[in-house]
């Protein structure tokens, strides 16, 4: 897939509001509550502002927004272990990192420019990470020219956060800047205030919030969430909590119907815990809350802390959630909770510790909408060189992995003896048929003492190079030394040609010779590497071995047999029945060099 550079979205106006178009993600809930947040934040500011917020993954397209958004969902609810694992590759490997964010703008680039070109904006801004990665290529392509910001709610991930075609990045916390710039680019970051609602960050006391909610005003208010999805162990945590004397759960299953529906038949009965589907009473349910249970981590955490809630991670130890709320409970933002005992212990000593106030820190971090609005163009467009140099690059390296591969399997060595033929018989006036034997070099001379005196003449194939005595001692009985190959594993067939060539020096054989196929298949690399040797491969039309040494069909002048024999006495004695054989169809056994003249 080319964009071309000329279709690049429009420049800004000059005239008019700003236009800010926010790309966010129905993956989970927290990247679309960052960009709800800013939305308003840029709305309410005092800047002339048009804002337009869209869901940037399904403007990438039907299919990634299938493989990431239905396939997130189905990992975490089902398969957790398989998200774990990938997220291990993508933060280890960087070939799958690589892999991964070419084949997201090979697949979203084009509709995400386009949904872009749509809306003219002057500023474009990512709230999830595989949308930011894409945008951040058509930054960097200079197909996209207008300032790019990308939001970073998590603090651990940031491979896939922050992107050096990216203008500007938010963070929201202080721990995150080194890490993104080290990543983008010196300048490339700042840290802001959260992204979340103004409704979080207007005083509300707490027993006013229990009136309103109609909690009860005394005892322990707990607040359990699985996030926007409903994810984790909520009926563990809620079945551990509810042991809490005097303690009312809050249980909030999200948009999971499923658990929504399991949860209210399995705490029916028990009139001190309440469940929730989706609710947009958050700024309430927390500053009325003790303690806030959550599994996934992420922008609840950030509006939990700017209610003075504190925070027990519990429930989805998985992937980047396990990683983040890690690296949290590391700066002692949240509290972790690896079992149940651990969740009760930490809750009871939560509830224990009185809320604290907004930080004052924050009144000198700046709002995300005044950097969006202020940030400047930071990012310069790649040579239109480079790229296609990459992508060529790539595709050679591609293409000599793949051929690589072809030439050291024998998958495709029907396709390669069809373009090189092999030698079956041997057309022939006489009353001649060529005998090849394949035996140890140990039992090759009482093979050939045992030919002789039947009347039988051969050539004898070569795995290995025999000494000059035994090649004397085959010729004086009339037999003829004949190359063989082996099958190679892996890479071995690069030495097919130069060990070929070895052993017809030393055989004496002239430039045009024939070599024996081994009992297993050749690699394609061998086939052709032996073919730029002048060698014509010989399979034969007949086989025979010590426990067949009758052919099963009479044979005819111009065949060629392949005999086998381990050595052993039974085997030297089969060919007293191979000679016999050969006299009852009136023909000739020699060696297939005396066949072919």
């Amino acid at each position: 897939m080319r964009l071309r550079r000329q279709n690049a979205s429009r420049t800004p106006r000059v005239d008019g509001p700003r236009r800010v178009l926010i790309l966010s993600a129905n993956v989970g809930e927290g990247h679309a509550a960052a960009a709800r947040a800013l939305c308003e934040q840029l709305e309410n500011g005092p800047d002339d502002v048009e804002v337009t917020v869209i869901d940037g993954l399904r403007g990438m397209g039907p299919l990634l927004r299938y493989v990431v958004e239905d396939g997130y969902r189905t990992q975490l609810r089902f398969m957790p272990w398989s998200y774990s694992f990938y997220y291990w590759l993508l933060e280890h490997v960087a070939l799958i990192r690589f892999v991964t964010r070419t084949l997201l703008f090979r697949l979203g680039g084009r509709r995400l420019r386009r949904r872009i070109d749509e809306h003219a904006p002057d500023v474009v801004v990512s709230t999830y990470p595989a949308v930011t990665v894409v945008l951040g290529r058509l930054r960097r392509l200079g197909i996209v020219k207008c300032l790019t910001v990308a939001t970073i709610t998590d603090m651990t991930g940031l491979f896939f956060w922050a992107q050096r075609g990216i203008d500007m990045h938010l963070v929201m916390y202080d721990a995150s800047v080194a890490p993104v710039e080290r990543i983008a680019g010196s300048g490339s970051v700042r840290l802001v205030r959260p992204l979340i609602g103004a409704a979080f960050l207007e005083p509300l006391d707490r027993q006013a919030a229990r009136r309103e909610l109609g909690l009860p005003l005394d005892g322990k208010v707990v607040v359990v969430s699985g996030g926007g999805w409903g994810v984790g162990d909520l009926a563990g945590a809620v079945d551990e909590l509810s042991q809490i004397p005097g303690a009312t759960l809050v249980c909030l299953a999200g948009k999971n119907e499923l658990i929504h529906e399991k949860l209210g038949s399995r705490f029916a009965g028990n009139p001190d815990v309440r469940v929730l589907g989706f609710t947009d009473q958050m700024p309430i349910l927390l500053a009325a809350a003790d303690v806030l249970v959550h599994s996934t981590g992420g922008v609840t955490c950030l509006e939990a802390m700017a209610r003075g809630c504190p925070v027990v991670s519990y429930g989805l130890p998985v992937g980047h959630a396990k990683i983040n709320t890690q690296a949290m409970a590391d700066l002692d933002l949240v509290r972790l909770a690896n079992s149940t005992a651990d969740l009760r212990h930490l809750v009871e000593r939560s509830c224990a510790v009185p809320s604290s106030e907004h930080s004052p820190e924050l009144d000198e971090v700046p709002d995300a909408s005044d950097v969006v609005l202020r940030a400047p163009l930071r990012v310069r467009s790649i040579p239109a060189w480079r790229p296609r140099l990459a992508n060529t690059t790539t595709a050679l390296i591609a293409a000599m992995g793949v051929g690589t591969w072809m030439l050291s399997t024998d998958e495709f060595a029907a396709v390669a003896q069809r373009i090189v033929p092999s030698v079956r018989t041997w057309p022939t006036d006489k009353p001649d048929v060529g005998v090849i034997v394949r035996t140890t070099p140990a039992a090759t001379a009482a093979v050939a003492e045992r030919l002789h005196r039947d009347g039988v003449e051969a050539s004898f194939a070569m795995t290995g190079v025999l000494t000059s005595p035994a090649i004397t001692g085959l010729r004086a009985l009339g037999d003829a030394p004949m190359c063989e190959i082996t099958p190679a594993r892996a890479l071995r067939w690069v030495e097919t040609r130069s060990k070929l060539r070895k052993e017809a020096r030393v055989l004496r054989l002239n430039h045009r010779f024939f070599y024996l196929a081994p009992q297993g298949s050749l690699t394609v690399g061998q086939i052709l590497s032996a073919r730029t040797t002048g060698a014509r491969r010989v399979v034969g039309s007949v086989a025979l071995n010590s426990t067949s040494p009758v052919p099963t069909r009479p044979l005819r002048p111009g065949d060629v047999v392949v005999i086998t024999l381990d050595g052993s006495a039974k085997s030297i004695g089969s060919i007293d029945r191979f000679a016999a054989e050969l006299g009852a169809d009136h023909l000739h056994g020699v060696p297939f060099s005396t066949l072919t003249g």
